[in-house]
């Protein structure tokens, strides 16, 4: 349901309160918060549902942060460390042709489910109006940082040889993953709208295939022979 939307409200499930260390609690009330404002929306969360869901009171949730957008903000940037962590975990140690490593980064960042990216996305489609400051610094930290992942791979490409060598490394990248990003989004409407439905793998194999088609060098045109001497053109006179 779009935001925005009158509808009814999940129940909040309290989760059973358990012994744990201290320096557990900040991160698991962060994946506590974005499961909730995924599911209730920014501005509809109290931070006594937040509580509930962790298992915790409202004021260990005061104890930790201020307000809830800092909040919110604190469990977007959570979420991203996590995802850029993995991406660099893909490509720590490896070598090989720029495309290969590409193909691992786009099927790790939107390949398979991952409950977490969904939560974001629908939370994203409502806290562009209601947390404005906080969606910028999600932009500063989600897609600048994934496409500027993606242009250092292709600019790798390009000064091995692999890559063309005017291919513009950060335009590609923009193009590449705002569309993945947005054609990801679009799935939570499909059931409505079935046009909008694809595959996972369909999207990310088809989208790298046409960007590295893109980035192919250009064969050199062959060389016109040179013309013998007493040839002529056809249906050519004297």
């Amino acid at each position: 349901m779009p935001r925005g939307t009158v509808g009814p409200t999940p129940p909040v499930v309290h989760r059973p309160r358990r012994q744990r260390r201290p320096d557990e609690r900040p991160f698991e009330l962060l994946d506590a918060a974005l499961r909730v404002f995924a599911a209730r929306g920014y501005r509809n969360t109290r931070l006594e549902e937040v509580a509930a869901e962790a298992g915790v009171t409202k004021g260990a949730v005061y104890h930790y942060f201020s307000d809830k957008e800092e909040l919110l903000l604190r469990a977007l940037e959570q979420h991203q460390e996590r995802a850029l962590g993995r991406l660099n975990d893909v490509l720590r140690g490896r070598s090989g042709p720029a495309s290969e490593r590409l193909r691992l980064v786009l099927r790790r960042a939107f390949g398979g489910e991952d409950p977490a990216r969904r939560d974001v996305l629908t939370l994203l489609q409502g806290i562009a109006h209601e947390a404005p400051g906080v969606y910028r610094r999600w932009l500063a930290n989600g897609p600048v940082k994934g496409w500027r992942l993606v242009a250092s791979l292709i600019a790798e490409g390009v000064a091995a040889g692999e890559f063309r060598s005017n291919a513009d490394a950060e335009v590609a990248a923009r193009v590449v993953i705002t569309g993945l990003l947005g054609q990801i989004i679009y799935q939570q409407y499909a059931d409505t709208v079935p046009a909008l439905r694809i595959g996972n793998d369909r999207l990310i194999d088809s989208t790298l295939e046409f960007l590295l088609a893109a980035l192919r060098p250009v064969e050199a045109l062959p060389r016109r022979q040179p013309r013998t001497p007493g040839h002529r053109k056809q249906g050519g006179g004297s």
